[in-house]
């Protein structure tokens, strides 16, 4: 009974190496190249999908071997690089693309791994930035033009990468510093302009204050001998309207014009509180006696 079993056994099990080496899977995030003896005899579930998709394929077994590719859109961070712009100045320039092997058979005949082929791209990158900044001014790297520079970049990248069966889908600029040394003198010069530019602004400041004020002094001069001119025509006019009062009502009545003089002799003579040593009887007082002022005998 064994004896029969084993024969069984024995084909069953090269059955299933013969399986596993004729039948293989194409997930869907991969592409797949099926080599024969080292040639590529053809391609499975590529970017394009000319060539099938993901799924169970067979092939020949023990002359057939099947190579991987990623599908997807990989990406790498280049290594910090120093860029001299058009105008000089030096820029640390930190950036990064995303790329995706749209040719696997070209990749493989180019680069034969992904590691490989990144290692190429990432020399394709740094000479697309040299290129590509170099021939900007520092400003436009910084800020003004930087989307636009990135587009550049990836546009000066996929002219060499066709050739790696690579397609490059982005490139972002994430940093673009000056060096530390370049910073602090930048820093510097930049911090003596502002004071400078403070210190301008404040003097102007102090001039403009000073003809305020001035203009205002000269204003406020103005106006207080203005009031001053007519207060004294006032009050002359005032003073004049009383004196003709007066003189109009003394010569109508001499006695009041007596008996008002003396009043105002009284307030003007005799503060409050002071003590006055007078002989009651004199003329100075005779208004005092009597309403009519008329003295006694």
């Amino acid at each position: 009974m064994n004896r029969a079993i084993a024969p069984i056994l024995i084909a069953a099990g090269l059955g299933l190496v013969v399986a596993a080496n004729t039948l293989f899977i194409v997930p869907q995030t991969q592409q797949a190249l099926v080599l024969q003896f080292g040639a590529i005899d053809r391609v499975i579930n590529t970017v394009d999908g000319k060539n099938g998709g993901p799924g169970l394929y067979m092939k020949s077994p023990f002359v057939q071997n099947v190579q991987f590719y990623d599908r997807r859109n990989l990406g790498f961070n280049l290594q910090e690089q120093a860029i001299v712009a058009s105008d000089q100045q030096r820029l640390i320039v930190d950036a990064y693309a995303r790329w995706q092997i749209s040719d696997p058979l070209r990749f493989r005949q180019a680069a034969q791994d992904e590691e490989t082929g990144r290692s190429r791209l990432e020399n394709v990158m740094t000479g697309a930035l040299r290129r590509v900044l170099g021939a900007a001014p520092q400003n436009e790297i910084i800020s003004t033009r930087r989307a636009e520079l990135m587009k550049a970049i990836a546009t000066a990248m996929n002219a060499e990468a066709t050739a790696l069966g690579v397609t490059v889908i982005d490139v972002r600029i994430r940093q673009a510093d000056l060096p530390t040394e370049t910073a602090e003198r930048v820093f510097e010069r930049m911090r003596t302009e502002r004071q400078q530019a403070a210190a301008k602004l404040r003097a102007e400041g102090d001039e403009q204050a000073a003809k305020v004020r001035a203009e205002a002094d000269k204003t406020v001069t103005v106006t207080l001998a203005q009031a001053r001119e007519t207060a004294e025509k006032t009050r002359g006019e005032g003073d004049a309207a009383r004196t003709r009062v007066f003189a109009q009502s003394f010569g109508r009545d001499p006695e009041f014009a007596a008996f008002y003089r003396s009043m105002q002799a009284y307030e003007k003579a005799i503060p409050k509180g002071t003590p006055m040593v007078v002989p009651p009887d004199g003329d100075f007082f005779r208004y005092m006696r009597d309403k009519d002022g008329v003295a006694r005998k």
